[in-house]
């Protein structure tokens, strides 16, 4: 019977505690209706706000993806505002400071666990922000080279020119020194071009200026330059220079053109393209000795020298 009873009052102060549970919750009710209310007027505020800065950008011609990227930190930073105020409606003994003070030294823990993020998330807001290129540029970072692809907030996307996509930390592009190859419109080329000792200068000069100017992607201003940069113990070496679209596909393309014209239009005029090669002397060393043993002067049976050319 004693048994029964203690379970009984058990029953009973369960229930009790769930009474109060309810009427507890009730009392709460409006605070907890208002703290949402709060919360959804603070959300909608957040999504206005970014439109605006997203609007902002657009008038300011700033990146879309550094105006993006800041309307959603400031649509973050709103809505945490607002749930701590909704959190202070609903629990009134509710103190963010205390908060913010026990999360101290967590926060630094993450900070050393997270700092890798961190630095490509600085670096990527930093190449949003001062733009030292762009997306569609072709650049050259580390071993990397090709088009840009892509810019976040984590890393930068690079097209190489084999069609390979890589992916670059933010924190390397950054710290590293960057080529941008279509910063400017224009881009020159140049390779050299060896002729022979006997051929006139002036001549192969006439020849490859007019292979340049009947050559399709070949700017003419800045007008192209051919210098004489090295008498090579096989050839004259003359240096062409000339312009042409910053891309590289152009590039490529133009510099073909061009390198095959100057082949043929040289050919046309009989002009050598010479290849390295020696002269090489040799001596019989062998009669010249026994001829001095046997004590004759006579130059006449000397051999004479022997050329090789190869």
């Amino acid at each position: 019977m004693t048994h029964n009873q203690s379970g009984m009052n058990d029953i009973g102060a369960a229930w009790q505690t769930l009474i109060d549970l309810w009427d507890a919750f009730l009392g709460r009710l409006p605070f907890i209706l208002i703290g949402l209310l709060v919360l959804a007027m603070f959300y909608v505020a957040a999504r206005m706000v970014k439109s605006m800065v997203r609007a902002g950008g657009r008038r300011t011609q700033l990146n879309p993806a550094l105006a993006d990227l800041l309307g959603r930190l400031v649509s973050v930073v709103i809505v945490v505002l607002g749930i701590f105020v909704a959190a202070v409606i609903v629990f009134p003994t509710f103190r963010p400071g205390d908060l913010m003070a026990g999360l101290g030294i967590t926060s630094i823990a993450a900070g050393f666990a997270f700092k890798d993020i961190l630095q490509n998330f600085l670096a990527g807001i930093l190449l949003l922000w001062r733009q030292p290129f762009r997306i569609g540029d072709q650049i050259r970072t580390g071993e990397f080279e090709g088009t840009v692809q892509d810019i976040n907030t984590r890393s930068t996307k690079i097209q190489t020119y084999d069609g390979e996509l890589v992916t670059v930390p933010n924190m390397e592009v950054y710290s590293r020194s960057i080529l941008v190859r279509t910063a400017y419109e224009k881009r020159r080329s140049h390779f050299t071009v060896g002729i022979g000792y006997s051929d006139s200068i002036e001549e192969a000069r006439e020849v490859i200026a007019k292979v340049l100017r009947d050559t399709d992607g070949v700017l003419p201003d800045p007008s192209p330059w051919i210098h004489v940069t090295e008498l090579a113990p096989s050839s004259v070496n003359l240096t062409v220079y000339f312009w042409t679209d910053a891309h590289q596909t152009a590039v490529l393309k133009t510099g073909n053109m061009v390198a095959t014209g100057i082949k043929l239009a040289l050919d046309r005029a009989g002009i050598d393209i010479p290849y390295p090669h020696e002269v090489v002397w040799f001596h019989d060393k062998t009669d010249g000795s026994r001829n001095r043993h046997e004590g004759r002067a006579d130059s006449h049976l000397r051999p004479e020298p022997q050329s090789l050319s190869r």
